[in-house]
Parts: structure tokens; C-alpha cells; sequence
């Protein structure tokens, strides 16, 4: 990538990066046609830029590790958001019985005890998985029986939308491990975003609600929609959090087009303006050790997959259909796409069990960055492998980047910069718009390509 008359090379399977010059750069493309770094300088930074590492393999052969069981007690919600379906009626009525999540439980841990595994995962989506809590309070309570029986440890984790008593928020914040709540910044814009169903404003109860997790032992993760209309107060917002609350992450996920949405008037922010706001906040966090991220350009390590598709993530959804992801059917289908891998299977005599479809088990798994022409050779492949496959479209040619492309570049190169120690360039690159603009608009970043634009 290049800044300025300097270069960053980075091997994200290797987890290796450095900032050269430009005469190191022409040294590093000649090695790639044999010529040898051995006695050079160089030869420490070309062997942690090649040296062996297992290369990232979709899954195979039967589900015996999940990722984790997701369960979507209902698809109904207590809120109007005006981004999301979700809150639509025709989903309020669908609710999950205690006794498909009984058997989704019992399948799920005799897949764990079978493996030898030694941790449960539940997750619970919805809707609003709250507007349904009997089905919850009998999960919680059900796999901790289980556990203990089997000897494992079980672990909850909740997406929620917030909006409930503080009763049933303190029985969460002693009952769940982690907790991602979707805020969207201060009164005026999340009241604007994410109204109730009647219309009115959801910020005080919710905040409230933040407190209450913030004082127990729940990790706490912060969620927000950024829109064009929400993007330049990213930094307000974030000190307000510093301030008030006490999570581990703050997550900007930038708005995901929906008919909802475009009803409304809501739009995506742009992509160099988001990043920019990203970067304000993130200083603002860091200050407090508050981990800032976008879902896109998390460093963590390499990932073939965006989200939970293709990583055995068994989702069950009210009516016992097992799914590779939490979103509606009807958006998967709208995409052309079918996550469904299974259903929950009753079974009298040896406990509930999963009934799989292998070949949709297999073509899930293989729905990974390598099968996503826009990746190919972006820097960015092993860490955003994408994006979301039901909303962002990769099939257009390598280079052709889109707007998600292009913010995620410009945070993933910050990121890298900043490990380097580098915050001056990180700062510059995400600042100077003529300094950047090579970097982000080159069709291609490998290393023998590199400036090409």
C-alpha cells in the first residue's frame, strides 16, 4: 500500500507488516522472481512475509464443533426503528416453543459431548428476543443443566434492542455473559433512528438499561447504525459512553440498505466521512481502553467469512428450522441465496437431534472470501472477506471497489499503521484525502502490482 514515497507490506496470514521505502519495495518484487535476500537487510522481514502458515480451509465433513447455537425466540419486536423489517407484524405471532428450544438444547450438547468439547455457546437473536423472555428464562435455566450434567461450562450471549424494565435488565446482566445493545448515539439521533412502536423516543430507558449492565459482571458491547444523517457525531457520542458507561467494544456498523430504510429517507453515510468520524471516536475510546471496531476491518486474525455463515453456526429460528445465519428468509431469497442447512428433529427415544442436509451443510461452507471476485486482491481479503453476503454484492471484478470498500480499506490500513506505531501516518492517512487516494483507488495490492491503478 502505498504512503507517500513509503510502502506497507503486510501478510495478513502471517499476521506480519512493516513500513518500507521504495528501494526495499523493488528489492522485495525482485525476490518473487528468485532473487535471493539471504545476506540482505531485508532477509529477517521477507521470511516473516513468506515463511510457512496454514492456509484457511473451509470446514468439512460432519458438524461436530458449532460455532455456537443461536436461538430466535421471536421475530417480533417492541420497536419502530426506521431502518428495520423486523418490527413489521407479520412476525409478531411467531414465537419459538419451550419445547423446540428444549430439543435445539438437547441436540446441541450431544453434538458437544460427542466432540469432547468443553464450552456451550447460546446466543439469542431476534426481533427482539425480550418480547418472548418465558422461552429465554427456560433456555438459560434448561442449559445450565445441562451443562452441569455434562461437566461443560455454558456461556449466553444476547443482541437486544435495550428497551425493557430494569427488573428484567438486572436479571440479564446476572444471567448473561455478554450483552450487544443497540444504541445509536445521543437522545437526538437514536430517538430519531430507533423510535418505539408508538412513536416515541427510546433513549432514556435504554441508557438507563446500559447503566445497569455497565455495574455487572455482563461484558457489555455497544452497537450503532451509523446514517449520513448520524456520522458527524460519532466523537459526541463516544465520550458520552466513556463517560457514562462501561463496555468492552463500541461497534459503528455503517446503515445496510432496506426498504425500510429508503421509506424513511435513510441513507448510508460516505465512506471517507465515516471513516474519518470512526477514527475521532475511536481516539476518544482508546483513552478510556474501550476497543473500537467496524465489522469489516477487525484485525483480530484471518477469517474466510464475514460473519457466522460457513463456520457451523447452527441457527434456530421460532419454527425449529436450522439456518448458517440470523437474517429473514425472505432476505437471503431476495440475494439468491439459501442458508438453510437443517431442522431441529425430535427424537422419543435418543433425545432431540439435528437433522442435517449435508450438500447445504457443504455449500454454506463454502460460501468464503475465495469465492468473492471483488477480494481477490485486496489487502483487506482476510479480514472483511467481503462483508455480508446477503448485503454487500462481491461479484464485480477485482479492484471495482464500492463504498464499503473503500471505508474499510481506510480503517484497515489505520489499524495496521497504528500497530506499527505509526499514529502520525495513521493520522494522515485518514485526514489527507490526496494521501490516500492512491492507497485506496489501486485496482490491486499485491505486492508485484502495487501502484497500479
Amino acid at each position: 500500500m502505498p504512503l507517500g514515497s513509503d510502502f506497507l507490506v503486510y501478510n495478513p496470514l502471517r499476521g506480519s507488516c512493516a513500513l518500507i521505502n521504495a528501494g526495499a519495495l523493488s528489492l522485495l518484487r525482485q525476490s518473487l522472481n528468485g532473487y535471493s535476500l539471504r545476506n540482505s537487510t531485508l532477509a529477517p522481514l521477507w521470511n516473516a512475509l513468506t515463511g510457512t502458515y496454514e492456509p484457511l480451509r473451509p470446514r468439512q465433513g460432519p458438524i461436530t464443533s458449532p460455532l455456537f447455537l443461536g436461538l430466535i425466540p421471536t421475530r417480533g419486536c417492541n420497536m419502530g426503528c426506521h431502518y428495520c423489517d423486523f418490527s413489521a407484524p407479520k412476525y409478531s405471532d411467531n414465537l419459538m416453543t419451550t419445547q423446540i428450544a428444549r430439543d435445539a438444547l438437547d441436540a446441541y450438547f450431544a453434538l458437544l459431548q460427542e466432540a469432547n468439547q468443553t464450552v456451550a455457546n447460546v446466543h439469542f437473536f431476534g426481533g427482539e428476543p425480550f418480547q418472548h423472555e418465558q422461552v429465554i428464562h427456560f433456555a438459560v435455566g434448561y442449559a445450565e443443566l445441562l451443562a452441569e450434567a455434562a461437566g461443560i461450562s455454558a456461556r449466553f450471549e444476547v443482541t437486544t434492542n435495550g428497551l425493557y424494565s430494569a427488573s428484567r435488565c438486572r436479571w440479564i446482566a446476572d444471567h448473561f455473559d455478554a450483552v450487544v445493545l443497540s444504541l445509536d448515539g445521543l437522545p437526538d439521533v437514536h430517538d430519531r433512528h430507533r423510535p418505539a412502536l408508538n412513536g416515541k423516543g427510546t433513549f432514556d430507558p435504554i441508557a438507563r438499561n446500559a447503566k445497569i449492565l455497565s455495574e455487572g459482571s455482563v461484558e457489555l458491547i455497544v452497537r450503532a447504525c451509523v446514517t449520513a444523517d448520524s456520522v458527524g457525531s460519532l466523537a459526541d457520542f463516544a465520550q458520552w459512553i466513556a463517560e457514562t458507561l462501561r463496555p468492552s467494544t463500541v461497534c459503528f456498523e455503517t446503515l445496510s440498505f432496506s426498504a425500510q430504510a429508503d421509506a424513511s429517507g435513510m441513507k448510508a453515510p460516505d465512506p471517507v466521512e465515516f471513516a474519518r468520524s470512526f477514527e475521532r471516536a475511536a481516539h476518544v475510546l482508546r483513552e478510556y481502553g474501550i476497543t473500537t471496531v467496524t465489522s469489516t476491518a477487525v484485525l483480530d486474525g484471518p477469517r474466510l467469512s464475514f460473519c457466522p455463515i460457513g463456520k457451523d453456526a447452527l441457527i434456530v429460528s421460532p419454527d425449529g428450522a436450522v439456518d448458517a445465519c440470523y437474517l429473514l428468509r425472505e432476505e437471503w431469497n431476495a440475494s439468491g441465496l439459501d442458508l438453510r442447512i437443517g431442522e431441529v428433529c425430535p427424537d422419543a427415544q435418543n433425545g432431540a437431534v439435528f437433522g442435517f442436509d449435508s450438500s447445504a451443510v457443504e455449500r454454506v461452507r463454502q460460501m468464503t472470501v475465495y469465492e468473492r471476485p471483488l477480494c481477490a486482491e485486496c489487502l483487506c481479503r482476510y479480514h472483511c472477506a467481503g462483508g455480508c453476503h446477503v448485503h454487500h454484492a462481491t461479484d464485480a471484478d477485482a479492484g471495482n471497489f464500492d463504498a464499503l470498500c473503500v471505508q474499510t480499506r481506510l480503517i484497515t490500513v489505520a489499524g495496521l499503521l497504528r500497530r506499527l506505531g505509526r499514529d502520525d501516518l495513521a493520522d494522515r492517512w485518514i485526514s489527507d484525502g490526496d494521501f490516500a487516494t492512491r492507497g485506496v483507488w489501486q485496482r490491486s495490492d499485491r505486492l508485484e502490482k502495487v501502484g497500479t491503478l
